[in-house]
């Protein structure tokens, strides 16, 4: 999740208070200071930090400033392997996507050609090298274009949702948050079809945004994830089991926001509500012993202070939920095996983290 933003966007489109906080439009930049409000006592010695006694440790992993001299915050919003993605806010207000290798200690550029802003997610280990997807914008465009982009060609293929899915509007954003797969993958992410517009509040546009999708490289076909009584939807995370697909995210009805784990057909699903919350949202899923089994990360906002978000680490075993854990007051952003990687605000600016959950 984000923190602030100019703009209303396709991956904010749960309800008003996530549009100000969901993480990772292209150029969503603005000041991230006090975006938590008041946290708990916070334990610092170096690059790490922990909320509480018993709480998960959090290393600080950002960009070097030797390589990236404008960065003013460091995102991390996806993690497979020794992979890890996210972007870069600049000082002059654009956004920069990189890639990290754990192994190599490389950090990596990632710009969409031509672009202004490029925003990195889900990364997927292929036989030749990596996948990244995510969105860009170009000077200038009021919209937000999904693409995805292949390490060993080193060519980029822009991933836009087919306008009848937004009929009789167009679709202004595509925002690709993750995939699986190899020659042929999966990706999922949200479209919207909300304009982009400086005097609109987040409560102007919703629920009119955000909507889950799900698209198949193989046939180049998007489909549409439903979900009884939503009013809208995100898809945030996927993992595959063989055949068996993995779907993670977020949906509101006019009950509230909920987190939910599904498989493609939609004939098992796991909706996850965080006691006395106001929003519980998944944002990344792993593998944890075939189908039906999962690591899950996500965040969920606080009843009496709704400006405060929590990360939180769920593990999930036959389609039943067991014993969460809670990072912090951080956006938990992606997750592998049982290492996760997110955002916490440091000084009024955006540090990326990593922890391993015990």
């Amino acid at each position: 999740m984000r923190f602030s933003f100019t703009f209303v966007c396709a991956r904010a489109s749960l309800v008003t208070l996530s549009i100000a906080l969901l993480a990772g439009c292209a150029g969503a930049g603005g000041d991230r200071s006090g975006s938590f409000g008041a946290v708990p006592a916070m334990s610092t010695q170096a690059n790490f930090l922990q909320f509480g006694s018993g709480a998960p440790v959090l290393q600080t992993l950002d960009v070097p400033l030797s390589q990236f001299r404008t960065a003013v915050g460091t995102l991390l919003t996806g993690i497979r392997g020794d992979l890890i993605t996210g972007f870069v806010d600049r000082a002059n207000g654009t956004t920069l996507g990189v890639v990290y290798d754990r192994k190599t200690g490389v950090w990596t550029p990632i710009k969409y050609p031509g672009s202004s802003n490029t925003s990195v997610y889900g990364p997927a280990i292929t036989q030749t090298g990596y996948r990244l997807v995510g969105s860009y914008e170009k000077k200038g465009q009021t919209n937000a274009d999904g693409f995805v982009y292949d390490s060993t060609t080193k060519k980029y293929l822009t991933v836009n949702a087919p306008a009848n899915l937004c009929s009789p509007k167009s679709c202004n954003y595509t925002i690709v948050h993750s995939n699986y797969g190899n020659a042929t993958y999966k990706a999922v992410g949200n479209y919207d079809a909300i304009k982009s517009d400086p005097l609109l509040t987040p409560s102007d546009t919703y629920p009119a945004s955000g909507h889950a999708f799900i698209y198949d490289s193989a046939t180049a076909m998007f489909s549409t994830l439903e979900f009884p009584g939503s009013i809208s939807s995100t898809a945030y995370g996927i993992w595959m089991d063989g055949n068996a697909v993995a779907i993670a995210g977020g949906y509101t009805d006019k009950k509230g926001t909920h987190a939910y784990v599904r498989n493609l057909a939609g004939t098992k699903m796991l909706v996850y509500d965080w006691p006395k919350s106001i929003l519980t949202h998944f944002e990344g899923i792993t593998g944890a012993g075939g189908a039906g089994n999962y690591n899950v990360i996500g965040d969920y906002f606080d009843l009496k202070n709704k400006t405060l978000e929590y990360g939180f680490f769920l593990p999930i075993r036959n389609w039943i939920a067991g014993n969460a854990t809670v990072i912090g007051p951080v956006s938990a952003n992606s997750v592998f095996g049982s290492t996760v990687v997110g955002v916490y605000v440091g000084a009024g600016l955006a540090n990326g983290y990593i922890t391993t959950i015990k």
